[in-house]
C-alpha cells in the first residue's frame, strides 16, 4: 500500500503547489486588509458549518459503505446512499437559503465587534459565499463514493484541474475586480470539479441514481448512527473555530490574514495526509478488522504510520530552519509589511510543530474508526477542542496570536495519546515505532536549525530554501540507513530500477 500512497502523495504535493502559488497570489493582490479579512471570515464560516453539520457522515461514510456492500451487496448500499444523497442535499439546500436571509445572525457569532462598513462588507461576502456549501458537499460526497469504489487517483486528478482554472481566473480577474475575483475562481474550481466527479461515477457505471422510488428516509438510519458520536467533536471543534475567529477579530486588523497565510502551508500538508488516510488507509484496515485480520491491520497500519512520520518531519524541520525564506519567496512582493512578514514568519514555524500533534490525532483515530471504536475518537476529540477553547480564553490576552498554534499542539498531543491506548493491536510494536520516528525527527529538525542559525547565511531566499531541501534530504537519507529505517527499501529499489544498469 505504501506505492500506492506515494503515488496519491504526489498527485496531492502538485495540486498543493498550485494552492500554494494561489496563496501567494492572495498577499500580492490583497495582503493583509480589510477584505481579505472579510473573505477569510466568510469562506471559514461556510466550512465550518459544512464540517460541523456533515463532517462526520463524510469521514464515516467509506467506512460504513464498505460494510454495506460486503455484509447486503451492492445494490442495497447504493439505494441507502442514494437515500443519503438526498437527505443530505434538501438539509443543506435549507441551510442555504436561511444563511441567504438572514446572514447577520452569523456574523454576530463569528465577528462580534464589525460594525458599519466592516459588518456590510461581511455580510454581503456571506451571501456570496453561502450557495458553496451545498456545491462543496456535493463534492465530498461523490469523491466518498468513488474512493469506496477504490477510485483513488481520478478524484485527484479532477481536482487539479480545477484548480489550475481558479487560479488562472485569480490573475486574470483580481486586477479587474478585486477580491470578487476569489469568489469567482472558488465557484469555477468547485463546479468543475463537481462535473468531473459526476461523469466519473457514470464512466465507472455506479448506478447513483437508479430506482429513486425505493429511496426511504430510514436508509440514513445507519450511517446517522455510526456518525453520530462524532457530531459532538465535529460541533465543539467547530465551536472552537468560530471562538478563534472571533478572538483573532479583536486582535487588530490584518490579523486573521495573517493567521490564514501562516497555517495554510501545514494546514494543505495535513489536508494530502488527511486525504491518504481516509482514501486508502481507512478502506484497507476497516476490511482487515472485519477479516479478523490482526498481523495484517498491524502491517497496513505502520507502512502509512511511518511514511507519514517522514513526511510530518520535513514540514517541522524546514519551516523551523527557515520559515523566513519560505515566507519571502510567497508574499514580499505584495503588500504585506515588514513587521507583518516576520509575524507570518514565526506563525509558520509553530504552525508547523503542531502539525505533529496533528497527525498522529488523526492516523490514530483513523484507525480506531476502522475498529469500530470510533466513541473513543469522538471522545478524544471533545477533549482536544475544549482545552484549545480553554486555553485561547484564558491566554490569549498574555500571548497574543501566538496562543492559536501552542493550543492546538497540546491539545492534539494529549488526545493522540490517550486514543493511541486505545489501539485494538500492537500497542507495543506501534509503540517503538513512535518513539523511534519522534527521536529522528528532533534529531532532524535540530541539526537544521542549528546549522541555519550558526553556519547557512544566504541572502537569496531562494538559494536557502533549496540548500535546506538538500540539506533535509541529506540528513534524513543517512538516518533512514543508520536506524535501518523501512523506507529505505524505497530508496534502494528506485536505486535498482533507474541508476543500476540493467543485464
Amino acid at each position: 500500500m505504501q506505492s500506492r500512497a506515494f503515488i496519491l502523495f504526489l498527485l496531492r504535493i502538485l495540486k498543493m503547489g498550485i494552492t500554494i502559488f494561489t496563496l501567494s497570489l492572495s498577499a500580492k493582490y490583497f495582503g493583509v486588509s480589510l477584505e481579505k479579512d472579510v473573505w477569510v471570515l466568510a469562506l471559514n464560516c461556510i466550512i465550518i458549518l459544512d464540517l460541523a453539520i456533515w463532517g462526520p457522515f463524510n469521514e464515516t461514510f467509506r467506512a460504513k459503505f464498505i460494510f454495506f456492500k460486503e455484509e447486503f451487496g451492492e445494490d442495497e448500499a447504493l439505494r441507502r446512499t442514494n437515500s443519503l444523497l438526498i437527505f443530505t442535499n434538501i438539509i443543506t439546500i435549507i441551510l442555504v437559503a436561511f444563511i441567504l436571509w438572514k446572514p447577520e445572525t452569523i456574523a454576530a457569532v463569528i465577528a462580534p465587534g464589525y460594525e458599519g462598513q466592516k459588518l456590510t462588507l461581511l455580510l454581503f461576502m456571506i451571501r456570496v459565499v453561502a450557495p458553496s456549501f451545498l456545491f462543496n458537499q456535493l463534492t465530498q460526497i461523490f469523491i466518498s463514493i468513488l474512493n469506496a469504489y477504490n477510485s483513488i487517483y481520478i478524484p485527484e486528478i479532477a481536482g487539479f484541474i480545477s484548480s489550475i482554472i481558479s487560479l488562472l481566473l485569480i490573475i486574470f480577474l483580481a486586477p479587474q475586480i478585486g477580491i470578487i475575483a476569489l469568489a469567482y475562481s472558488y465557484y469555477s474550481g468547485l463546479i468543475l470539479l463537481l462535473l468531473l466527479l459526476i461523469l466519473q461515477v457514470y464512466v465507472k457505471k455506479i448506478a447513483l441514481v437508479k430506482n429513486l422510488h425505493h429511496i426511504k428516509l430510514s436508509d440514513t438510519k445507519p450511517f446517522l448512527l455510526f456518525a453520530l458520536p462524532f457530531f459532538f467533536p465535529y460541533f465543539v471543534g467547530q465551536i472552537a473555530g468560530i471562538i478563534e475567529k472571533s478572538i483573532a477579530s479583536t486582535l487588530g486588523t490584518g490579523i486573521i490574514s495573517a493567521i490564514d497565510y501562516s497555517r495554510k502551508f501545514s494546514d494543505i500538508l495535513l489536508g494530502v495526509l488527511s486525504s491518504v488516510f481516509t482514501t486508502m488507509l481507512l478502506p484497507v484496515l476497516s476490511l482487515k478488522f472485519v477479516q479478523k485480520d490482526q498481523e495484517g491491520f498491524v502491517f497496513e497500519f505502520r507502512q502509512i504510520y511511518q511514511l507519514a512520520f517522514l513526511i510530518v518531519t520535513a514540514i517541522a524541520a524546514i519551516f523551523t530552519a527557515c520559515p523566513g525564506a519560505f515566507i519571502a519567496i510567497l508574499y514580499q512582493q505584495g503588500t504585506i509589511s515588514e513587521a507583518a512578514l516576520l509575524q507570518i514568519s514565526n506563525l509558520t514555524m509553530f504552525y508547523s510543530w503542531s502539525a505533529v500533534s496533528i497527525f498522529l490525532y488523526l492516523i490514530i483515530g483513523m484507525s480506531l474508526i476502522s475498529a469500530q471504536k470510533g466513541k473513543y475518537y469522538a471522545f478524544y476529540g471533545v477533549t482536544a477542542q475544549l482545552i484549545m477553547i480553554g486555553v485561547n480564553l484564558a491566554l490569549y490576552r498574555f500571548a497574543g496570536v501566538y496562543i492559536f498554534p501552542l493550543s492546538l499542539f497540546l491539545a492534539h498531543a494529549l488526545s493522540a495519546w490517550l486514543m493511541f491506548r486505545k489501539l485494538p493491536y500492537g500497542k507495543r510494536l506501534l509503540s517503538r515505532t513512535t518513539l523511534k520516528y519522534l527521536l529522528i525527527l528532533i534529531a532532524v529538525v535540530a541539526n537544521m536549525y542549528l546549522l541555519n542559525i550558526n553556519v547557512i547565511s544566504f541572502s537569496s531566499p531562494y538559494v536557502t530554501l533549496i540548500f535546506n531541501g538538500f540539506l533535509f534530504t541529506v540528513i534524513l537519507v543517512s538516518m533512514l540507513f543508520t536506524f535501518k529505517l523501512d523506507e529505505r527499501e524505497i530508496l534502494v529499489k528506485l536505486y535498482n530500477k533507474f541508476l543500476v544498469p540493467q543485464k
